[in-house]
């Protein structure tokens, strides 16, 4: 009961020191807001586009390559797993049927992670074709003439 007693104390003291922490922030709040939004309007002035997409482009590329780069470990990972949930299969039989589900999963994302780009263009052409006006499900039947 006492060490209840004690740790509501020490609660309620942490959370009333930090409460003049948070009163002296919020006097220099104001100077951070309006030295923000200055910042904000000069750089919307000069905005361009074209160049934060290039750079979104070249961060997502570099990303891509790091998780391409650690897929080996991914997958030697996976394999160890499997093979120690299979030996523990010997002794449980949930375990087998558990091994092969991560087996199963992880060669799905082994595929997904060094093929993305590839999936991705085949599930975008695939959407291409079939919204698109000349083929589809927008086409007519024709009868064999």
């Amino acid at each position: 009961m006492i060490f209840k007693v004690r740790a509501l104390l020490m609660a309620i003291i942490l959370l009333v020191s930090h409460v003049p922490l948070n009163t002296a922030f919020a006097s220099n709040n104001a100077s951070i807001e309006a030295s923000i939004t200055q910042e904000i309007k000069d750089n919307s002035k000069t905005f361009d586009p074209e160049k934060v997409g290039n750079r979104l482009n070249e961060k997502g590329e570099e990303l891509f390559s790091a998780v391409q780069s650690g897929s080996n470990f991914y997958i030697y990972l996976a394999l160890g797993i499997f093979l120690i949930l299979l030996i523990g299969g010997l002794f449980y039989k949930k375990l087998l049927s558990v091994a092969f589900l991560l087996l199963l999963l992880s060669i799905i994302g082994y595929l997904i992670i060094n093929f993305w780009p590839q999936i991705f263009d085949g599930v975008m052409s695939i959407l291409n074709w079939l919204f698109e006006d000349k083929g589809g499900a927008n086409s007519e039947t024709s009868l064999g003439v």
